[in-house]
């Protein structure tokens, strides 16, 4: 149906009609807050409005990475959050990604716990040094939280072990040092969403997908929110704001806004990159496998490129280049870009995400700060009991 065409009697009374809930945003917090809304009030009407087809940040278009951070980062979140902060940051994406497994199960997420690598070159040889000298210091903070939240899904949980060097694998890739991240798992984004689908329709939670929600105003009765969309006025009595980086479009007192992500796909030669995934950069770069001779290099937002929302083939093209370089750099052999895509992030000031409520009945969660498949399932939780507390 053409936006333009008017809408018929049974698509107002029925497929339009007021819910109690309504949740802007069809990625992994979206899905998530409905989906525990639905175990919290099992007779709610709930709809999810999403712009895109398929979801427009990042929740399709990620890497995969079930991870937590690394040393690096660890680094700056120390400077910047405190010994309790990190801590908390950590406990929080540990706790999001039990909750993801908890809701659709480890086959559906084509969940493999392969181990995570952060990988150091001559020229990050001062950081390198600093976050060897900090493993003991972030073990005693770290690993008591993670066995504490993954033991009971995470393989060995028990005898968690620690952050340590792994010179072995520093050497078969070429790298003056490696930190092994033993605590780190790989998924299957395609198969997450589409495990989401099949949990949402089952909850019989409606999604409107190709939607734009535009804005809302209050109901004159003040009993709820009437949404400006460009197919129709949507009338709920609350309203859930799930749109991570691009929040900010409908709620301006946010610190949040998008910033675009790169990711490649490159088929080289088998086993030119071990199983598992890894870190560079302190995370503005990063890759992994996918299928034997298939491999997923990523990131670059460092680099300042200014892409902006309906895309630029020329900066594109250009940041293709510089991932296509720096992944020569890692993966040995010849190359070749299979797929290429841009995935957007929601970021603010710092990592931590915007959970909260701006008026009676108008909440939101956002600015997952490029850590979404980790924390976004735990903040739908979180979001979920808010709104059904109010």
């Amino acid at each position: 149906m053409h936006k333009n065409t008017p809408l018929g009697y049974w698509e107002r009374e029925s497929l339009l009609r007021t819910t109690n809930i309504t949740i802007v945003g069809a990625g992994i917090v979206g899905m998530s807050t409905a989906l525990y809304l639905r175990r919290l009030r099992p007779h709610a009407d709930i709809r999810i409005v999403e712009r895109h087809p398929l979801a427009a940040g990042g929740s399709s278009r990620n890497a995969g990475f079930a991870c937590f951070g690394s040393a690096g980062e660890w680094l700056d979140d120390l400077d910047t959050l405190g010994e309790q902060g990190l801590v908390e940051l950590v406990r929080q994406r540990a706790e999001g990604l039990r909750h993801l497994i908890d809701l659709l199960g480890e086959d559906a997420l084509g969940l493999e716990w392969k181990g995570g690598w952060e990988l150091f070159r001559s020229e990050d040889e001062q950081l390198a040094a600093r976050a060897l000298q900090a493993l003991p210091r972030l073990n005693d903070l770290l690993q008591p939280v993670l066995k504490e939240v993954l033991s009971d899904i995470r393989p060995s949980a028990q005898d968690m072990p620690a952050l340590q060097p792994d010179a072995a694998r520093a050497a078969q890739l070429g790298a003056s040092t490696a930190i092994h991240l033993p605590w780190e798992g790989m998924l299957h984004t395609g198969r997450m969403i589409a495990a989401f689908h099949r949990a949402l329709d089952a909850a019989h939670v409606q999604r409107l997908h190709g939607v734009t929600v535009r804005g809302w105003t209050a109901e004159p009765s003040g009993s709820g929110w009437i949404l400006d969309t460009d197919l129709a006025p949507l009338s709920t009595e609350m309203l859930a704001i799930c749109c991570n980086g691009f929040a900010g479009d409908l709620l301006h007192d946010l610190d949040v806004r998008p910033v675009p992500n790169r990711v490649l796909v490159l088929k080289g030669q088998p086993d030119a990159l071990p199983e598992g995934t890894y870190h560079l950069n302190r995370g503005y770069l990063y890759m992994r496998s996918l299928r034997p001779g298939e491999y997923l290099f990523g990131g670059g937002r460092h680099w300042n490129l200014d892409l902006p929302l309906s895309g630029s083939h020329n900066i594109e093209s250009a940041w293709d280049q510089q991932l296509l370089k720096a992944a020569e750099d890692w993966i040995q052999g010849p190359l070749e870009v299979t797929h290429r895509w841009t995935g957007w992030l929601g970021v603010g000031d710092t990592r931590e995400p915007l959970v909260g409520q701006t008026a009676s009945g108008l909440h939101h969660a956002v600015r997952m700060g490029g850590m979404g498949v980790a924390i976004g399932t735990g903040i739908g939780h979180q979001l979920a009991h808010q709104m059904h507390s109010e």
